[in-house]
């Protein structure tokens, strides 16, 4: 003897996804200004290495880092940015800057940046 039996108000459980949520409480809402900083520092040195496209540009700084020209350098790299020391390493004549970006300092970047040896007068 076979029964039917019938079920009501049942309800079939769906499966669904759960992704972890992560708290809205206030420290997360604040920005990071290290992230503003960096954003900053693309900005500043993006326009610092466009302007090198110009052959004139190019040679004055080469001509300033054979030549030791802190002056010209810090007029060519901008505010940002300053030079730290000049060096010599191996046949090259090089010149390290550092840059800080963010308002309050939050990212600080420093580069060499090295050239062939040859006469500072020459260009």
């Amino acid at each position: 003897m076979s029964a039917k039996m019938k079920f009501a108000n049942i309800k079939v459980a769906k499966k669904t996804r759960s992704r972890a949520r992560i708290s809205s409480n206030s420290c997360c809402k604040k920005t990071d200004s290290a992230v503003e900083g960096i954003q900053e520092a693309g900005r500043d040195l993006c326009k610092l290495f466009c302007q090198l496209k110009d052959a004139d540009n190019a040679a004055a700084l080469v001509r300033a880092i054979r030549c030791k020209n802190r002056k010209v350098v810090d007029s060519i790299i901008g505010d940002n940015c300053s030079v730290v020391c000049f060096f010599n390493q191996g046949r090259s004549s090089c010149v390290r800057i550092s840059c800080v970006f963010g308002e309050c300092c939050d990212v600080r970047i420093t580069f060499d940046i090295c050239v062939s040896n040859g006469q500072c007068n020459i260009l």
